[in-house]
């Protein structure tokens, strides 16, 4: 068991990738959360390297 809210807390890890939701927003996450997001969206796009 966690000793904090681990599902509520921030990624501790680099980020890696850019996700690329249908609706135009853009969110910057590390590697195995670019992995997950590969698996769980339906629209839009997970794109390596952050936003210029």
């Amino acid at each position: 068991m966690w000793p904090y809210d681990r599902l509520h807390a921030a990624c501790t890890e680099p980020a890696t990738h850019t996700v690329q939701a249908d609706g135009g927003d853009r969110y910057v996450v590390c590697d195995g959360h670019a992995l997950a997001a590969r698996t769980q969206i339906t629209d839009g796009q997970v794109l390596p390297g952050l936003p210029a």
